[in-house]
């Protein structure tokens, strides 16, 4: 299964990390027309950061990011600590979902379940005194959808000569199998498998996963020093790993154990 995803690059105000992702809430628009950047007019027109979804599912089917990934949301109220919010273009109310909306948020939604291993799946107004999604909406089959086999996914509208964040994550899970870390699938999408394979990286630490490690926070905008992503991890890249578990609210002590690892993960 391939999936494509619009990086809209749009600007947010302060955001609060996720810790946990239990469950994915799914919305719709209550608008015929929109896409993430009117919605994202719309709730900073409130007073929020931005949009508050995490994805938006246009009627032609194109997937566009809202919200980053790892941030909490703001698109049901009292459910939003834990949740990803799916929001599909359309007033489903009235409206009948077009085929290919309905396949891309099929897709979408089974990419996500097994991404962050949910089984909860639910309805705006199973949280919220609420109509949406509508009486139309297609939950069950959208809720229900499920992918085996391998999932790619990449990314439109990033800027030239930005890391895939994909291709990164297949190219760890190669390496923790090469190493003997891990027997994962190397399928681009990170779990708790690619978690749990991954080695903790001291100081010294030298090969294939610390360049990995290097790459990532490079290109998170993290110096690793002149030699860039040598695949040592010296006193440059130790400073970056500091740096970066300090502005992600870790233990500030230089050694990617689980929870950096967690955090580069974006889980």
């Amino acid at each position: 299964m391939n999936i494509n995803i619009k990086e809209t690059n749009l600007s947010f105000g302060s955001l609060s990390r996720r810790s946990t992702t239990t469950r994915i809430i799914l919305h719709h628009a209550e608008a015929s027309s929109c896409d993430a950047s009117v919605i994202h007019n719309w709730h900073k027109a409130n007073g929020w950061a931005g949009i508050g979804y995490h994805f938006v599912v246009r009627k032609n089917g194109l997937i566009e990011r809202g919200r980053p990934e790892w941030a909490v949301g703001t698109h049901a109220s009292g459910s939003n600590s834990n949740s990803l919010g799916v929001c599909f273009e359309g007033a489903y109310m009235k409206e009948t979902m077009p085929a290919a909306q309905k396949n891309a948020g099929k897709d979408l939604v089974a990419y996500l379940k097994r991404k962050y291993g949910i089984t909860k799946v639910q309805r705006h107004s199973d949280v919220c005194a609420t109509s949406c999604p509508g009486i139309n909406f297609p939950f069950s089959e959208i809720a229900g959808a499920s992918v085996s086999g391998t999932v790619t996914v990449s990314s439109a509208g990033q800027s030239a000569g930005q890391n895939s964040s994909s291709s990164w994550i297949s190219r760890l899970q190669s390496e923790c199998n090469r190493q003997g870390f891990s027997r994962q699938a190397v399928d681009g999408i990170a779990g708790r498998n690619t978690l749990a394979g991954c080695p903790m990286l001291s100081p010294g630490a030298s090969g294939g996963i610390t360049k990995l490690l290097q790459e990532k926070l490079i290109s998170l905008g993290y110096s690793c020093g002149s030699s860039g992503a040598d695949g040592i991890l010296g006193q440059d890249t130790q400073r970056a790993v500091k740096a970066y578990q300090k502005d992600h609210g870790l233990a500030a002590d230089g050694i990617v154990g689980p929870a950096t690892w967690k955090k580069l993960l974006d889980l």
